[in-house]
This record gives C-alpha cells, sequence and structure tokens, in this order.
C-alpha cells in the first residue's frame, strides 16, 4: 500500500502503477492504474487521457477518460463526455453526460452499507 503522506495529488500522464492507492486527500489520476484506490472521504478524478482498471472507494468520482471496475462512491459518479466506462456502480447518484459510453449496472440502495465495509476494512487492513 502506498503510505498517504508520499502520494501525489495528480498521477500524471505516462505514469502506470499496479497496486493498492490508499490517500486522504483528492487524487487526480492521468495516467494509467490498475489495481484497488480507497479515498473514502475524498474525491477522484480520472482525467481524459487516463486508463484505470480498478475497485474504487470514494466520496465522489469523477470520470473523463477509461475506467474499467467496481465503484463505490457515498455521494456520486460524473461520467463525462467522451469517457468510456464498462463497471458495476454502488452510488446514489449518476449523472451521464452526453457523449458518455457507459456499460454496466447501477445499485443506488447497497452504498451506504458497501461504504461502511470499505472503512471497516481501511482501519483493520
Amino acid at each position: 500500500m502506498v503510505p498517504h503522506t508520499s502520494v501525489a495529488k495528480v498521477l500524471p500522464q505516462g505514469l502506470s502503477i499496479s497496486g493498492d492507492l490508499t490517500a486522504s486527500q483528492d487524487i487526480t489520476i492521468s495516467g494509467r492504474f490498475d489495481g484497488q484506490i480507497t479515498l473514502p472521504d475524498h474525491h477522484l478524478s480520472v482525467d481524459p487521457a487516463a486508463s484505470v482498471k480498478a475497485k474504487i472507494v470514494a466520496r465522489a468520482v469523477t470520470i473523463n477518460g477509461n475506467l474499467e471496475g467496481t465503484v463505490t462512491a457515498s455521494e456520486g459518479v460524473e461520467i463525462g463526455e467522451g469517457a468510456s466506462v464498462s463497471a458495476h456502480l454502488l452510488t446514489p447518484s449518476l449523472i451521464l453526460k452526453d457523449g458518455a459510453h457507459f456499460n454496466g449496472s447501477v445499485d443506488p440502495e447497497r452504498t451506504a452499507a458497501a461504504m461502511q465495509v470499505a472503512r471497516y476494512r481501511q482501519k483493520h487492513a
């Protein structure tokens, strides 16, 4: 796991990471990421050039690039124009902008329970 004190706020384009990312700040991914991202109280942004394959837990997620996986967001997920998302979303709010591509499912009912489990696992990891 990457400790939150050494995590850059922006993971730049050209950077490719595989593993687990936990942070206590908002994170923007512009490169490639494969693994797990845990930011239960913060925002994750996926830039247009980014490619993310991950299990994500965050307060809110904005996707403008490519994302594949599972997203649990306690506040909401926004999928921007030109984004390509193939995922299972657990969130109470979804914004899907014109021109976005979404293939997957949305489960607004289990969001609170999934966030509690993620916080528990983060504390006891």
